[in-house]
């Protein structure tokens, strides 16, 4: 009789080889579950106090009166209800949808053009000079065109004295022409970043599809449209989920440095009205109202863009 009794055929020994339990799948997970908390625990108390509580904190100054300086005062749903009766706010909703409808333009132009030198030797510094603009700081880029951009600026000088008077508007304080302005100067400042992120994408492509599709007689047109496309999809989303919540939540230094929000606030957006509330009138629970309705309205952005494409069938 030995110290451990014979295991019948086919059993396995649940003391492992030294004689140590060796526990089922699951119970094993739960004893290795605490050490695995601990690589995390240093991630999620980050994500803790740079998420999570600025996102409670500004749920809850929502539904207060602050002005910074003395204690918040609860107002319950005033600030929401001030939002809905001020028809300036719905104009700055309209505005910042309106340049939601230039996404196409900052993502069609990047795409021609990462395209249009994709293989192209000697291409490397084109690509660099387009992404230039894209490391400037904002506020930079912006206050120049607003020199370029003026009633009386170069552009407009250069347009009337070759006779091209109609295409000299107020780019800036011409209310119907602002946000295109707008629209074109951002263009400018982000197609590098999109030229990036294509080129990235192209150079992962198999080059035998591409041949493949030119000895079958493909043109120009057809291999954009039914090879570079198809391919570039993922891209093409990040890139459009970028754009959009650039537009709501970061365009903020392009609007203070190009128009300041005027023409009578025909160019102010969503993000520079939670400016004007907060740090020029000093009103923090009516500007964290807005910091909310801004978020909702990102969500429903994505929440259309996504039920379109799955009505498109763009995501099969």
């Amino acid at each position: 009789m030995t110290g451990h009794s014979e295991l019948a055929p086919g059993r396995v020994d649940p003391r492992g080889t030294e004689g140590e339990v060796d526990l089922p799948g699951p119970r094993r997970r739960r004893r290795r579950a605490p050490a695995g908390l601990l690589f995390v625990a240093p991630a999620l108390v980050l994500i803790g106090f740079f998420v999570v509580y600025p996102l409670v904190r500004l749920a809850y100054l929502a539904f207060t009166e602050y002005d910074g300086l003395q204690p918040e005062q609860w107002v319950g749903f005033a600030n929401y209800a001030d939002l809905l009766a001020w028809e300036q706010f719905h104009r700055f909703l309209l505005n910042t949808t309106l340049l939601l409808l230039g996404i196409p333009v900052w993502i069609v132009v990047p795409f021609t053009l990462a395209v249009a030198m994709f293989g192209v030797r000697g291409s490397g510094p084109a690509r660099a000079v387009l992404l230039l603009p894209a490391l400037l700081p904002p506020v930079v880029v912006g206050s120049v065109f607003r020199i370029i951009l003026a009633d009386n600026g170069p552009l407009n000088a250069l347009l009337r004295s070759i006779g091209l008077d109609v295409l000299a508007p107020a780019w800036l304080s011409d209310p119907s022409v602002v946000l295109m302005t707008v629209v074109l100067v951002i263009a400018w400042g982000v197609t590098g970043m999109g030229v990036m992120f294509y080129s990235a994408g192209l150079s992962t492509m198999d080059e035998e599809v591409v041949e493949a599709a030119i000895l079958d007689g493909a043109t120009w047109r057809q291999l954009v449209w039914h090879v570079y496309r198809p391919a570039l999809r993922p891209v093409t989303r990040f890139w459009m989920l970028l754009l959009v919540l650039l537009t709501v939540t970061s365009f903020f230094p392009w609007i203070f440095s190009l128009t300041k929000g005027g023409p009578g606030g025909t160019s102010t957006t969503v993000d520079y009205a939670i400016y004007q509330s907060g740090l020029v009138n000093n009103d923090l629970g009516r500007a964290a109202a807005i910091s909310v309705v801004g978020i909702l309205f990102v969500a429903l952005v994505l929440a259309v863009i996504r039920a379109a494409r799955r009505l498109s069938g763009a995501d099969r």
